[in-house]
């Protein structure tokens, strides 16, 4: 069985998701000083925490309802 992941650097991928919308995981990672694969395995986990996540065709991660405002300014 594997580790759970620790609630506090699930709040961290999520709030720099908000905060870099359209972030990839690889640059989420390098704000956050993880590896990109932590993040990348990790993102699943954000949905079971009932933080939503979407990703577009580039890579980009956008919390959940504002891939609306990827276009926008």
């Amino acid at each position: 069985m594997g580790r759970r992941p620790r609630q506090d650097r699930l709040g961290a991928i999520f709030g720099a998701i908000i905060s870099f919308p359209g972030s990839t995981a690889g640059a989420i990672a390098g704000i956050l000083g993880l590896n990109r694969s932590e993040v990348t395995r990790m993102l699943p986990s954000l949905e079971d925490n009932e933080l939503y996540v979407s990703e577009d065709e580039d890579g980009g991660l956008w919390a959940y309802g504002d891939e609306e405002d990827q276009d926008q300014g």
